[in-house]
């Protein structure tokens, strides 16, 4: 009789230990796709080519590609106050990182980046420098044919940066605060 009776609790307390793990993956499982729900799309890319206009053969200043590549984020995660943006050369090595950097940007509310964002709507967002040097966007001039990706972050809140940070300073202020990611990639051709 005792040991049915501790037989029987063992038994009740697998159950519910299997009980409670399974609604916990449930529970994160909701979280984790609500969160790979979100898309971001890029009319400056079209079938994985990105667009003269954001890099060499578009507008330049001082020897640098300045009109940003557009982007469209759609079904954010819940929670979502502001996006941060970074776009890389994954064929380069950079200054301040293991990539060139193009862009950081953070604390920009709309979902919508329209072409040229990086001075348009300078005033909606901060901007790191990139790997020219400069303030804001710096777009592809690569010598030959090389490989980008833009990896753009849902945050839950603004972050405290002021224009002109680092990314170290970047990786610092969005440690935390992601809600989700999503990179989208794009070659740029040398003609």
């Amino acid at each position: 009789m005792i040991y049915q009776s501790t037989l029987m609790k063992s038994i009740m307390s697998v159950i519910l230990i299997v009980t409670l793990i399974f609604s916990f993956n449930i529970l994160s499982s909701a979280d984790n796709s609500y969160a790979a729900s979100m898309k971001v799309k890029c009319s400056g890319i079209t079938k994985g080519v990105i667009a003269d206009k954001y890099g060499r053969y578009g507008t330049m200043k001082d020897y640098v590609p300045t009109c940003s590549i557009p982007l469209k984020i759609t079904n954010p995660p819940k929670g979502t106050k502001c996006y941060a943006v970074y776009m890389y050369d994954t064929d380069c090595d950079g200054e301040n990182s293991k990539y060139f950097i193009h862009w950081i940007a953070v604390n920009y509310k709309s979902k919508t980046f329209a072409a040229n964002a990086s001075i348009s709507k300078k005033k909606s967002m901060k901007q790191g420098i990139n790997d020219y040097g400069k303030n804001g966007y710096g777009g592809p001039y690569p010598p030959v044919t090389h490989n980008y990706k833009i990896k753009v972050y849902a945050l839950d809140s603004k972050v405290s940066l002021k224009n002109g940070f680092t990314y170290k300073e970047f990786q610092k202020a969005i440690k935390g605060k992601v809600l989700a990611t999503k990179t989208i990639k794009g070659k740029y051709k040398v003609k």
